[in-house]
Formats: C-alpha cells, structure tokens, sequence
C-alpha cells in the first residue's frame, strides 16, 4: 500500500470516527431534551416520550424535526414557552452533549 492509499484510508477512518462521534452527541443531547420536554409536560412515561422524538428526528434529516416534536408537545400541554427558547434549550444540551462525551468543540 502506498503513502497515498495510506493517507486516504486514515482520512475515511477520521471521518468516520467523526461521524460516529456527531451521532452520539446528538442523540445524547435529543435524550436530554425528551426529558426535559416530558418534565415540562408532565409526562412521566419519559420512555415513551424519548422514542417518540428519536422517530420524529429519523424521519427527517436535521434537527429541525426533533425540534417541531418537541414544541408541538408543549404547545399541545399548554406550556407557556416560545420557540427561542426551545431552540436555545437545544443549543445548550447540544454543549452539554458533547462535554460529557468530552468533545467541547
């Protein structure tokens, strides 16, 4: 194998390693914002609530889904909150997210 086919094959493993790692912390910060939704709602079947956003963010690429789940779920529950501040909830368990999988950056 050549220095080229070397380099190219360790370039395919960083992304990978990239990718893997931006999944994890999105799902970990998509678990934290379940919980937080379900306790605003007053859902205690947490669970439940957790699948369901993890659905809503599968059926569509992006975080603009999990982020209408999430918001339809407090409109429905009457929680009196806007949608900057869900999406500022979501930029700050994203942070959260990713120090704890020690990845600040």
């Amino acid at each position: 194998m050549g220095i080229i086919d070397e380099r190219e094959e360790a370039l395919e493993k960083e992304c990978i390693v990239k990718l893997e790692r931006s999944f994890h912390i999105q799902a970990r910060r998509d678990r934290m914002l379940a919980r937080w939704a379900a306790e605003l709602i007053g859902r205690n079947d947490f669970d439940a609530h957790f699948d369901e956003v993890i659905s809503a963010g599968l059926l569509e690429s992006g975080d603009e889904k999990v982020f209408r789940k999430i918001f339809s779920d407090l409109q429905y529950a009457d929680v009196a909150i806007d949608a900057q501040t869900v999406r500022e909830k979501m930029k700050q368990l994203l942070l959260e997210a990713a120090r704890s999988l020690g990845d600040a950056g």
